[in-house]
């Protein structure tokens, strides 16, 4: 299990410790990524040592969150300096290195219990040069996690009074491609919690989803169907959870009992199932349920189309009918990110919460851009009542008109507040 430079599972390690080098080139003003830091592993340190200056960089892989980075991380001092982040303790030299010179930097990276404590996320590590060089990375740990399996399964039952939520069990990160089927011959419920905030992702009323039929939503890097509360559409209390991708931060998964009774819980993870085990599923496209969500993506593939082919004036700038655009699942990714973003953590900007704009969403869905741009709204119910709004104003009518744009994405997240509905439009065209 190798991650760029770094190869914390050698053949035959049996999740023993071990040590490594390589070397790592980096040009002026360049950000190059050494490797990832999985989850599982015990006592990292990692000593960088350049005769150039060069410095080390540390995110956290799932959210993009700047740990360590002059001068917007959490870590950005010149000296010694450390924190205990989401239960990992994370230890830097500083950007003034280890007293024997610019680029001569390290990191140490433990459970937040010892250095037997295996971590609980995954890192990024990446390295910025203030100079152009390049750097010798000499690298350790006492442990890791090596079942590289990938996939499995199991059952259990788990006894469900009336009016009354029970835990059913928790999901850790990185859980790849997880499929969640309940059974109960009585009306059971299932919930789905994130477990470092609370936030009620699957739950009837007030959960993000919350429908009686199958939809679907990006939360937090991962796609997370459910059957809805009707289950199967034969009888209560057969419902699914599908979650395609890694997990990216912990989930637990509870059930509400309309009903007293007992329900079966079988899960697998690993290869390429579709949601929901056999049931196939959809990838998702905007909206709030797999049928609402291609009538959302027509409408406006429809309505953005029809305003590019046709020139206009926005506010003083006129600009010619231009062609017309495509849709791009990566740049919906992108959009739906922000506006769950902007619903969950209740604020309304091209700015996420995590300081970060357009075209770093875009960049971490997978799109290299050459060329972006991103309208915002809240507030308007439809398709047409939002590009009415969008038309009126110059700058996102220009986003629209753009000639040099190719590709869109939409995404709508409907909230329990003052605005009910949240809208980002994200355009680009490819490097």
């Amino acid at each position: 299990m190798a991650y760029a430079g770094f190869e914390f599972c050698p053949e035959n390690s049996n999740g023993e410790g071990g040590n490594g080098t390589f070397q790592q080139s980096v040009q002026l003003a360049e950000i190059i990524e050494v490797g990832e830091l999985p989850t599982g592993i015990s006592g990292v340190e990692i000593n960088l040592s350049s005769i150039v200056d060069i410095d080390i960089q540390l995110y956290d892989k799932a959210t993009g969150e700047k740990i360590i980075h002059w001068p917007n991380g959490i870590l950005a001092g010149g000296g010694y300096q450390s924190i205990d982040y989401h239960d990992n303790l994370i230890e830097w030299s500083g950007f003034n290195g280890d007293g024997s010179g610019l680029g001569n930097e390290y990191i140490k990276i433990t459970g937040s219990d010892g250095l037997s404590t295996p971590t609980n996320r995954s890192f990024i590590m990446k390295v910025f040069g203030y100079e152009s060089g390049s750097a010798d990375v000499v690298y350790s740990w006492n442990g890791a996690n090596c079942d590289v399996s990938g996939s499995g399964n199991g059952s259990f039952q788990q006894q469900i009074v009336q009016n009354a939520i029970v835990v059913v069990g928790e999901i850790p990160e990185d859980v790849i491609n997880l499929n969640i089927d309940l059974t109960s011959d009585q009306d059971v419920d299932i919930q789905l919690f994130d477990a470092e905030n609370g936030r009620a992702i699957v739950a009837w009323p007030n959960g993000i989803l919350s429908g009686d039929k199958t939809q679907s939503i990006n939360y937090q890097g991962m796609i997370i169907e459910w059957s809805g509360y009707n289950g199967n559409g034969v009888q209560p209390g057969i419902e699914y959870i599908s979650i395609s991708g890694a997990t990216t931060k912990k989930l637990i998964m509870k059930a509400f009992g309309y009903r007293s009774g007992l329900a079966t819980v079988d899960y697998s993870w690993g290869g390429d199932n579709g949601p929901g085990g056999n049931t196939g599923g959809t990838e998702p496209t905007g909206g709030t349920g797999s049928a609402a969500e291609e009538t959302i993506k027509n409408q406006l593939m429809d309505a953005i189309n029809a305003a590019r082919s046709q020139g206009r004036n926005c506010g003083s700038i006129f600009y010619a009918a231009t062609t017309p655009l495509t849709w791009n699942t990566k740049l919906y990714q992108a959009a739906l990110a922000h506006t769950q973003d902007m619903v969950n953590n209740n604020f309304f900007s091209h700015t996420g919460f995590d300081g970060q704009n357009a075209g770093f969403r875009i960049s971490t869905a997978g799109y290299a851009w050459s060329t972006y741009g991103e309208n915002i709204a809240a507030g308007y119910e439809t398709v047409q009542s939002v590009m009415t709004q969008w038309l009126s104003s110059p700058l996102h009518c220009g986003n629209i008109m753009n000639p040099y744009v190719t590709n869109v994405g939409l995404a709508k997240v409907v909230a329990n507040d003052l605005y009910g509905e949240y809208w980002t439009q994200v355009f680009a065209r490819p490097q």
